[in-house]
């Protein structure tokens, strides 16, 4: 192992970690849902379960963010190293998920944080 890379195996294990994570994230995120979705998803609702769960249910929300999007990038990762052997493939890879990683990164926290925010005021 090169010094300051992290290994496969620890990419595993967060990839199963974050896994499990998701299923209990998804799960909050769909209770909300339920009954029905189309009155789950109407303004009013919206509002209601911000305001009724405030921090916790904005804190599924983040975690659902970035827990899918740094699952979603280790799996692209793995699958793209298997797929590409040249010389800096692993680089370029990290180098390039690293970066769209940050860029959505920013664009999903703003945007949550932006449609949360418009929902409580």
């Amino acid at each position: 192992m090169v010094m300051g890379m992290v290994s496969a195996s620890t990419l595993r294990k967060w990839q199963y970690l974050l896994g499990i994570v998701l299923i209990v994230v998804v799960g909050i995120h769909l209770a909300f849902r339920w009954p029905s979705y189309e009155g789950s998803i109407t303004y009013s609702a919206a509002i209601s379960h911000i305001q009724a769960w405030d921090f916790a249910y904005a804190a599924v929300l983040y975690i659902l963010l970035y827990a899918a999007l740094t699952h979603g990038l280790i799996g692209l990762r793995t699958l793209l190293l298997e797929l590409w052997h040249w010389r800096y493939a692993r680089v370029t890879v990290d180098a390039a998920l690293i970066v769209i990683g940050v860029v959505v990164a920013i664009v999903g926290t703003i945007a949550l944080t932006g449609t949360i925010l418009a929902l409580i005021h």
